[in-house]
């Protein structure tokens, strides 16, 4: 598994077992399904592609704040 990667797991079951080969920080979020298609790429997570261009175009561009 990559750095920085998002995994979507099915709503199957009731236990995850997680591993790491190295010190890790895992951010783990549940909640009901709401049947909505899922683009990632690195940070940002949205419906479509094209969302995710528009979110990183926005974020480039200051649109988000900045970090000084």
């Amino acid at each position: 598994m990559e750095e920085h990667s998002f995994v979507l797991f099915k709503n199957d079951g009731d236990e995850v077992d997680i591993s790491a080969t190295k010190d890790s920080v895992i951010l783990v979020l549940s909640g009901e399904p709401i049947y909505e298609p899922i683009a990632s790429y690195g940070p940002f997570v949205m419906n479509t592609q094209a969302e995710i261009y528009e979110a990183m175009e926005e974020f480039q561009n200051g649109k988000y704040g900045v970090l000084n």
